[in-house]
Order: C-alpha cells, then sequence, then structure tokens
C-alpha cells in the first residue's frame, strides 16, 4: 500500500459515517456503504461482519477525533482567558457544531431499544469526552456540583436539543442570562 493512502477499512468507516449522519442507523444499508466507499460487498463484511459493529467502529472513530478536537477547543479557550460562562457557552457550541455528534445522538436516542449494551456504552464514551472537557474548563473556577448541574441542564435545553430537533437555538447572550442567573 502507498504512503499516506488511506486503508479500506478507514475508507469504509468515513463512507459508513457519512451515511449514518445524512440517513441515520435505519435508513443506511451495507450495499448503500459498499457504493459510498467504492469497495468490494465482501471487503465490508471481512472488516465489519455486521452493520452494528460497523456503526460501532464509527462511534469509536468519532470519539478519538471528537477528544482531539474539544482539547484544542479547550486550550484555545484557556489561551484567551475568558470568562467561565463564555468558555462553557463556546465549548457547548462546539460540540453541537459536528453534524456527526448531532447523528449519533439521533441514532442512539431513536434506536436504543434496538443497541447492544456495547453500542450504549460507546455512546457514553463519546458523552465522556464533553464531560471531561467541561470538569476540565470548570477546574480553575468554584462551581458546586448542584450548579453543574444546573448549568448542564440548561445548556442542554438552550442548545442540544433544539440542535438535535433543527430548531432555533437559544443565542449567547440569552443564554447568558439565564446561566449568570444560577451563579
Amino acid at each position: 500500500m502507498a504512503r499516506g493512502r488511506p486503508t479500506k477499512k478507514s475508507v469504509i468507516v468515513a463512507a459508513a459515517c457519512q451515511l449514518f449522519t445524512q440517513q441515520g442507523y435505519q435508513g443506511t444499508s451495507i450495499d448503500q456503504v459498499v457504493a459510498e466507499a467504492n469497495v468490494s460487498k465482501p471487503t465490508v463484511y471481512s472488516n465489519f461482519p455486521t452493520k452494528l459493529i460497523l456503526w460501532e467502529t464509527v462511534l469509536e472513530t468519532l470519539t478519538e477525533q471528537t477528544k482531539a478536537e474539544m482539547m484544542s477547543v479547550l486550550s484555545s479557550i484557556e489561551e484567551s482567558s475568558q470568562d467561565m460562562i463564555t468558555g462553557w457557552i463556546a465549548l457547548w457550541r462546539q460540540w453541537i457544531a459536528l453534524p456527526e455528534r448531532l447523528a449519533a445522538y439521533r441514532i442512539l436516542l431513536g434506536e436504543q431499544h434496538k443497541m447492544e449494551a456495547s453500542t450504549v456504552s460507546l455512546f457514553a464514551n463519546l458523552e465522556l469526552v464533553l464531560e471531561m472537557v467541561l470538569l476540565d474548563w470548570l477546574a480553575s473556577f468554584s462551581v458546586s456540583n448542584e450548579r453543574l448541574f444546573a448549568l448542564k441542564a440548561i445548556t442542554k435545553e438552550a442548545l442540544l436539543m433544539p440542535a438535535l430537533m433543527n430548531q432555533k437555538l437559544v443565542t449567547d447572550d440569552a443564554l447568558k442570562a439565564h446561566l449568570s442567573w444560577i451563579l
């Protein structure tokens, strides 16, 4: 294989990720992945015996990419010396900016009853990335567990839930006002 050339496995995962993002889990077939990745069906099945295993690999890959991305964003926010709420909102805005992450939520929320425990665990690992970055951000501010819970709940309702439902997001100013009230 030539240097710098992606492996067939990574091409399949990238194609599947794109299709899962656009069409959801149920709406994506292995035949579509074969066509999108421009590989043979035996190649897909030799790497991923089931669609669920392919989805789990997509989740693992998304989690690793998200970890690197969010740590970079956290570093930038820390360097810019933003106040607690502004940095908090910036992290959440970055989280919801990636369609693949939103698709993972939609798939799991819509298909959780059909997913294996291993899939639910992999999704929990994805969410753990957000949790760890948020806690890292708050480490230099004194925020009680009760206030942390309220901060997360309000932000989820203001940003994550509307993003998942393709609705208008709360403005930063309005969200700052709500979050300031907690602190």
